[in-house]
C-alpha cells in the first residue's frame, strides 16, 4: 500500500505518535461531521477508534499482514463541540489470528469523550503469498 488510504483525509486523521506501546491518532473534524446539535456526531467517533485501535495493532505485525475488525464496543461517556479528537490506542492481546486493542478518545483539553474495546481478525501473510 502506498500512502495513507483517502478516508484519512476526508476525516482529518493523522497518526501523531505510534509505538510498540500505543498508537495515538489525531482527528480534526470536519464539519460534515457535526451533529445537528453542534457536537462531534458518534458514528465519527467510532471511526476514529475503529482506526486508532487498527493502526495499534498494525504497529506490532509485519507490512503485508492484514486486520479486519471483528468487533467493536464503544461506550460514549461525555459529548463534545471540541474539533480536534485524540484516540490513544494500546494493544490488549495479539495472537496469531486473532488481537484485541482498546483505547479512549480525548477533547483537545482532555476531556474523556468515549472508551473502546475492539476484537480484530490477523491474517499473516507468508512470504510466498500474494497480496489479494
Amino acid at each position: 500500500m502506498t500512502g495513507l488510504p483517502g478516508f484519512w483525509k476526508l476525516l482529518g486523521f493523522t497518526i501523531e505518535r505510534g509505538d510498540e506501546t500505543e498508537a495515538v491518532l489525531r482527528m480534526d473534524v470536519p464539519e460534515a461531521l457535526m451533529s445537528p446539535f453542534g457536537t462531534v456526531h458518534g458514528g465519527a467517533i467510532a471511526t476514529l477508534f475503529d482506526t486508532g485501535l487498527a493502526v495499534s495493532i498494525a504497529r506490532r505485525l509485519e507490512p503485508e499482514d492484514r486486520i479486519a475488525t471483528h468487533n467493536l464496543n464503544v461506550t460514549y461517556v461525555a459529548f463534545t463541540r471540541d474539533r480536534v479528537l485524540r484516540c490513544r490506542a494500546r494493544v490488549v492481546s495479539l495472537r496469531r489470528t486473532v488481537a484485541v486493542a482498546e483505547g479512549e478518545v480525548v477533547a483537545a483539553d482532555g476531556t474523556l469523550v468515549a472508551k473502546a474495546l475492539g476484537t480484530f481478525g490477523v491474517r499473516r501473510q507468508r512470504p510466498s503469498e500474494s497480496v489479494r
